[in-house]
C-alpha cells in the first residue's frame, strides 16, 4: 500500500453501507484498501446487511468471508492484512493492517482512523488477522 493511498483514506467519513472515498462502513474501508493498494477485489456485502448495527448479520459476513483467508500471527503480519475485531462481545468490525500494529478503520464517530492493536482501546479485542488467498503467495507484500 503506497503512502498516497493510505493518506487518502484518513478522515473519510463513516458512511452506513458507503464504498468509496465519500464515506463508508468498516468493510467499505478494508474492500476499498485492498483494491487500491493491493489489487485485491472482495465482495460489497453491503445488500447483505440494513445497517452496520446488525451485529449478527455482520457476524455472520465475517465469519463467511474469512473462509480461505490465512490466519496470520501478530508477528507476521503485513500491510493488507485484515483485522476482526470483537464489538459487544462478537465478531463485528473490520480494519486494514497499514503498517504493523498500526491499522485504519472506519469509526462511525470520527471517521477513518489509524491506530494500533497493541492499544489499550483494541488489544482485548483483537480476535485475529487473516491474509487475502490472493496474497498470500506474493512475496514481500509491504507499504512503499
Amino acid at each position: 500500500m503506497t503512502p498516497q493511498i493510505f493518506a487518502q483514506m484518513i478522515g473519510v467519513p463513516f458512511i452506513e453501507k458507503g464504498r468509496d472515498l465519500s464515506g463508508w462502513d468498516c468493510w467499505g474501508c478494508v474492500a476499498w484498501g485492498l483494491k487500491q493498494g493491493f489489487g485485491v477485489e472482495v465482495p460489497s456485502y453491503h445488500e447483505h446487511y440494513a445497517t452496520t448495527k446488525d451485529g449478527e448479520e455482520i457476524t455472520a459476513l465475517i465469519n463467511r468471508e474469512s473462509l480461505g483467508w490465512q490466519p496470520v500471527e501478530c508477528s507476521q503480519a503485513q500491510p493488507g492484512d485484515v483485522l476482526i475485531l470483537r464489538i459487544k462481545g462478537r465478531p463485528w468490525h473490520a480494519a486494514l493492517v497499514v503498517e504493523p500494529p498500526w491499522f485504519i478503520h472506519a469509526d462511525r464517530d470520527v471517521g477513518t482512523v489509524r491506530e494500533r492493536w497493541d492499544g489499550i482501546a483494541w488489544q482485548q479485542r483483537l480476535i485475529g488477522l487473516y491474509r487475502h488467498p490472493e496474497l498470500v503467495n506474493r512475496a514481500g507484500v509491504r507499504a512503499a
